[in-house]
């Protein structure tokens, strides 16, 4: 269903909140010297000035990288942590971050990183290679766990780290590592002078959360181009040029050039939406069903509607498979229902009597394609478009369901074979309207299977804390980021993985097809060579749509608002449009 429009009233009102939250730049810019190893953007030159408001539905959970499991957190996180190498969002080459060179060894699993000299922390404090050994002391430790120690490993064998000199560090991977720079050149390098209490006390998984960044912002440390100057939670998060930010233009003007980025917080996706079409804010990303009335506004306020094509994120529907028990005992899934989540043909015959091309219709206006795998059309270096489909046929649910036990009452109400009715709770987040209207769709469609579907809208972080926390829930519909290397899914498709959802951190793999996964995800990072590389993720595809742990659903064209009024925008086939934001000026001062 389309957004309804807001009142003008309600406009106004809003129009102030968002204009009220700019700082006041009483003050001048501080303006230490460039360091020695600066690195020159190759961008029109501009001025300093100027403040870039955007918004989001959701809260961060933490700023904390080794906590981080979600975009929202990973994107404030990004802001004020650099890593060793940057990815240039429109080349998707790897090029020079805090490291200003590095070496590949003959053998390809030894790299050594040459730091920039002069570098410093946002709080003034030297970075050196310290900086980047603690980071990986910290991710390998086992007293905090983290997703990036999984991921940053090949078959459980960590990277050797060693210091040099002050500027210079060697990491060694145990066998080859196909995304290496990618991966390791793309670690948030932590400040070792700030965290290392935390640290030596094993507290460190406890610093930088929310709490820390309400009470005492500066001690968020990074090299990135901004620095936290504020976080209210449930207003807004307003981030300052960092003052020892390491790049500048070639005029010598530092960047970022932005003084200030504020992100107002607003869970209600209309208001959001509104304010950017009226000229309140800066960028946007905008949902299909809603591209048609924006564009309209466009030319009176000034912003341009990019569609960028598929978008390379996914969204799925899957079920609780974990067997596991609660402290006191209780299983996280009924017995029963348990029985039916781990049978393929149930999980099949659902993903059968799902009407995609009505979700397209109906949900996205015709702005988007039915979905059948990992990956979506946008990742055109990975996509696999031979994996296997499930178009809409209730006739071949009916009949997968009927093979798999289940029998229809006189009520036409689904049961097992020991007369349970077939009823379930799928949870989604509450923040997203479209993917609530796609939440409704499947109940209806799951209804004309006999199958009751109970819908329970949850806050993101409520959500989040009952897939990676307490298991305790039977059902769920979100989705992933993606479009990026296979490297990036190891988390999600292997079984030891926090992210394989349907059973996360397994010790070993539950299933043959899990197995085998696991198998193919290890061979593709230990190759260099894209080919076989291809073949191997090509059948990870494969494996993932006939087995149906995730019921995968629609991929919706990607719509970005931006106003036109900025500078030096470069739009990439893939991620934030603003990717470059340190880059981004206006001859425009008022927001």
């Amino acid at each position: 269903m389309p957004r309804s429009f807001p009142s003008l009233l309600f406009m106004s009102f809003f129009a102030g909140m968002v204009v009220s939250c700019a700082p006041k730049n009483s003050t001048a810019r501080q303006n230490p010297p460039l360091p020695e190893g600066i690195d020159t953007a190759r961008v029109e030159p501009g001025h300093r000035g100027g403040v870039f408001i955007d918004s989001t539905p959701g809260e961060p959970s933490t700023f904390n990288p080794l906590v981080s499991e979600d975009a929202t957190s990973g994107g404030f996180i990004s802001l004020f942590l650099d890593s060793l190498v940057r990815n240039n969002a429109v080349t998707q080459e790897v090029e020079p971050g805090l490291a200003l060179r590095w070496d590949i060894a003959p053998d390809h699993k030894t790299f050594t990183f040459h730091l920039r000299p002069g570098v410093r922390w946002s709080d003034g404090h030297p970075f050196s290679a310290d900086d980047v050994v603690f980071t990986f002391q910290a991710i390998y430790d086992p007293r905090f766990p983290n997703r990036s120690a999984f991921d940053l490993s090949v078959d459980g064998k960590k990277f050797q780290v060693e210091k040099i000199d002050d500027l210079t560090v060697r990491l060694t991977s145990p066998e080859i590592f196909a995304p290496f720079l990618e991966y390791v050149g793309g670690v948030g390098i932590l400040p070792k002078h700030e965290l290392e209490p935390a640290f030596r006390d094993g507290t460190l998984l406890k610093a930088w959360n929310v709490s820390v960044a309400q009470k005492e912002p500066r001690r968020l440390v990074g090299t990135g181009a901004f620095r936290l100057r504020s976080y209210q939670p449930a207003e807004r998060i307003v981030f300052e040029a960092n003052p020892h930010y390491w790049r500048a233009d070639a005029k010598g003007v530092r960047l970022p050039y932005v003084d200030f980025l504020v992100t107002k917080l607003v869970k209600d996706a209309n208001a959001s939406t509104l304010a950017f079409a009226t000229g309140q804010t800066d960028a946007e990303g905008l949902s299909p069903d809603n591209v048609a009335w924006i564009d309209r506004y466009s030319s009176r306020y000034g912003f341009t509607v990019h569609n960028r094509g598929p978008s390379p994120n996914t969204g799925f529907v899957w079920f609780n498979q974990n067997p596991g028990k609660d402290a006191s005992g209780k299983p996280f899934v009924a017995p029963h229902k348990l029985v039916w989540f781990t049978d393929r043909r149930f999980r099949q015959a659902v993903s059968h009597g799902i009407d995609r091309e009505g979700l397209v219709r109906g949900v996205l206006f015709g702005r988007g394609q039915p979905l059948w795998g990992p990956e979506t059309p946008a990742n055109k270096k990975w996509y696999n478009p031979n994996v296997t489909r499930y178009p809409y046929d209730p006739a071949r649910a009916r009949a997968l369901l009927k093979e798999a036990g289940f029998q229809w009452g006189s009520d036409q109400k689904l049961r097992d074979r020991a007369g349970n009715l077939v009823e379930f709770t799928l949870n989604t987040n509450q923040e997203n309207q479209l993917r609530g209207n796609m939440a409704t769709a499947f109940k209806e469609n799951m209804r004309d299977l006999g199958i009751t579907v109970n819908l329970s809208f949850l806050d993101f972080g409520t959500f989040v804390g009952k897939i990676q926390d307490s298991y305790d829930y039977e059902a769920g519909m979100l989705g992933l980021t993606g479009g990026g290397d296979p490297a990036g899914g190891i988390s999600v498709f292997s079984s030891k993985g926090r992210l394989h959802q349907w059973y996360p951190n397994q010790k070993t793999p539950a299933t043959p097809w899990e197995a085998r996964i696991d198998e193919l995800m290890s061979l593709q990072l230990r190759t260099l060579d894209y080919s076989t590389r291809r073949k191997y993720f090509d059948e990870v595809q494969k494996i993932m749509s006939d087995e149906t742990p995730y019921i995968y659903l629609v991929t919706a064209n990607a719509y970005v608002g931006l106003k036109d009024r900025w500078k030096n925008i470069k739009i990439p086939p893939l991620g934030s449009l603003v990717w470059n934001l340190d880059e981004l000026w206006t001859p425009m001062l008022t927001p």
